[in-house]
């Protein structure tokens, strides 16, 4: 009698080990859920990734080239208008033209360079100033970067989505005050 007491409390001990059918159906019900909410958030976050990147790619290669452009003569600026440069995707420019370099080739600038002197506020027009922009894009597949301004039908504040980002500044002309 006293084994079948001890033989009944053991089965009921073993009875009650361990999780029911319910239980694990509901647990994995929840790390499914949020399993799936953390996979949705995946592909947005490698895209904030991506363009946090590229914009700082593309800041420095923009600086890189305004740079250059200050360290040159004030008078022959205007040879830097329309150049495009090559760029890896850590921004070291690309010097050479072979077909390495052009498989490595990540990004693609070009510099604008105003023909005319800016207006500044309360004077007409400055001859020691000139707007300098420089277009970064991403050069993909094989594709030529379209650098032109799409049309903005007149609404200053409506956005226009363009294939590239500008960063511009101004070059002044330091030398002014030994030809005046």
């Amino acid at each position: 009698m006293k084994s079948e007491i001890c033989l009944k409390t053991k089965m009921t001990k073993n009875l009650h080990k361990g999780f029911t059918l319910v239980e694990t159906v509901l647990a994995l019900g929840i790390v499914a859920t949020v399993m799936v909410t953390l996979m949705a958030l995946l592909p947005t976050g490698m895209d904030i990734m991506k363009e946090a990147g590229t914009n700082t790619v593309g800041a420095r290669i923009a600086n890189q080239l305004v740079s250059e452009i200050q360290l040159s003569d004030y008078e022959k600026i205007q040879q830097w208008n329309g150049k495009e440069y090559y760029f890896d995707d850590m921004g070291t420019q690309l010097t050479k033209d072979d077909q390495e370099s052009k498989n490595r080739r990540i990004y693609t600038a070009r510099i604008e360079v105003d023909e005319t002197n800016p207006e500044l506020p309360g004077k007409n027009e400055n001859k020691y100033l000139r707007r300098v922009v420089v277009k970064v894009a991403g050069y993909m597949g094989g594709i030529k970067p379209d650098f032109t301004d799409p049309p903005s039908d007149g609404d200053q504040t409506k956005k226009v989505k363009k294939d590239y980002r500008s960063y511009w500044t101004y070059i002044v002309d330091t030398q002014k005050d030994s030809r005046d």
